[in-house]
């Protein structure tokens, strides 16, 4: 009898509780399950055969992975290589795909690094490199603890060692390659995730006019949610390289998610030194008025959008937007109604921004109120399509 359809939130929770349920046997009976690891790994494959017959390859072999990753963090002592080799032998013997060795031998280099077996970590990670660009710092990391370890005096260059280290990093800032392809590595304040904070703070000194690690490390922190690291970061990154437009931008939006006008006001002002001709730091501020309903500023980023030949059509969308923020509801219709006037061709979507406008003059209050917030977040969007500035 084929199992009934679960939504796949169900779905998940009831794979959360397995996965619980197998960490917890792994931490009570390390020893038992370092001994018979065929056994194990076999229980664990027929149990997720069992339990969730319809499981898609890549969630079953995730599963495999993550309680791999868990028996070494479990394993006291310093696994021999014999052991880590049969070790991966029966992880990957059960899962679906028999391919794709990079999540469990990034696992076995972790617990070598920890064990201050560095070139056998290298040996894991090398065929690995670029995949994640964790990877790529994890081996810098190998090389650089080696330097020091072999160079305890302080030196006045840096040796081989650590010139390898430099290269590996330096293949981070080059190949781009993406940082979150280790799944089981996502976890806050993973050993890899550590790893490669540290080496990157070593590339900020090592390099320190490479802007790239800078937009690397803002990257991360973006994925990560992690918008206190991400605020440092960037300070640091706006006094480096202060013309650069990336940085700014990312600076005005990161204060404006802070709440921090002040700070969004300061970047905009920054800009607009950089940059007297363009309309990005114009928009910005034009943006930031409209978020705080404050007429004044608006007004005098307004004459100043004028002057600098700002499209009317995105003012006069602009202008409804302050009138809804500032909770204007017959002055917003008004200036709507301009602005439908100089938007030919635009039918589909002064049509859709009709229907939300309509919602914010006529709803209730909760519905007023997602009607505004979906007004500014369509417009914006808008507005910086047209003016072609990177969100």
């Amino acid at each position: 009898m084929e199992e009934s359809w679960q939504p796949e939130a169900l779905r998940n929770r009831r794979l959360e509780q397995l996965r619980a349920t197998m960490d917890d046997y792994i931490v009570k009976n390390a020893g038992q399950v370092e001994e018979n690891l065929p056994v194990f790994f076999g229980h664990v494959a027929a149990t997720l055969d069992k339990t969730f017959p319809d499981l898609d390859d890549r969630t079953y072999d995730d599963f495999i992975d993550a309680t791999a990753f868990t028996l070494l963090n479990v394993t006291r002592e310093a696994p021999t290589t014999e052991y880590l080799e049969k070790f991966l032998r029966h992880a990957m013997g059960n899962k679906r795909r028999r391919k794709g060795r990079a999540t469990l031998d990034t696992a076995v280099a972790l617990k070598l690094i920890d064990s201050g077996n560095y070139y056998q970590a290298i040996e894991y990670l090398m065929p690995h490199r670029s995949f994640d660009g964790r990877i790529n710092a994890a081996v810098a990391y190998c090389y650089y603890a080696l330097s020091l370890a072999k160079n305890q005096k302080s030196k006045i260059r840096p040796d081989d060692l650590e010139l390898h280290a430099r290269e590996e990093m330096l293949n981070v800032s080059r190949l781009r390659a993406p940082l979150n392809r280790l799944t089981i590595f996502k976890r806050k304040d993973s050993r890899l995730d550590t790893i490669f904070w540290f080496m990157l703070d070593l590339a900020f000194t090592w390099f320190p006019s490479e802007p790239e690690f800078y937009r690397i490390g803002i990257a991360k922190t973006k994925e990560d949610g992690n918008i206190e690291r991400r605020n440092t970061l960037l300070a640091h990154a706006t006094e480096r390289f202060s013309d650069d437009r990336f940085f700014l931008a990312e600076a005005f939006n990161t204060r404006v998610e802070l709440r921090n006008g002040g700070g969004a006001a300061a970047v905009v002002k920054q800009m607009m030194q950089q940059y007297p001709d363009d309309l990005e730091p114009l928009y910005y501020g034009m943006k930031l008025a409209i978020l705080g309903a404050q007429p004044r500023s608006y007004a005098t980023f307004r004459k100043l959008a004028l002057l600098k030949e700002f499209p009317r059509s995105l003012l006069l969308m602009l202008d409804t937007v302050f009138e809804v923020m500032s909770n204007r509801k017959t002055e917003s219709y008004v200036c709507f109604e301009e602005a439908k006037k100089t938007s030919p061709g635009r039918d589909y979507f002064t049509t859709a921004l009709e229907y939300i406008l309509r919602d914010f003059i006529e709803g209730d209050e909760e519905r007023s109120k997602r009607a505004r917030s979906a007004l500014f977040m369509s417009v914006d969007q808008y507005c910086m399509q047209a003016l072609k500035i990177r969100g």
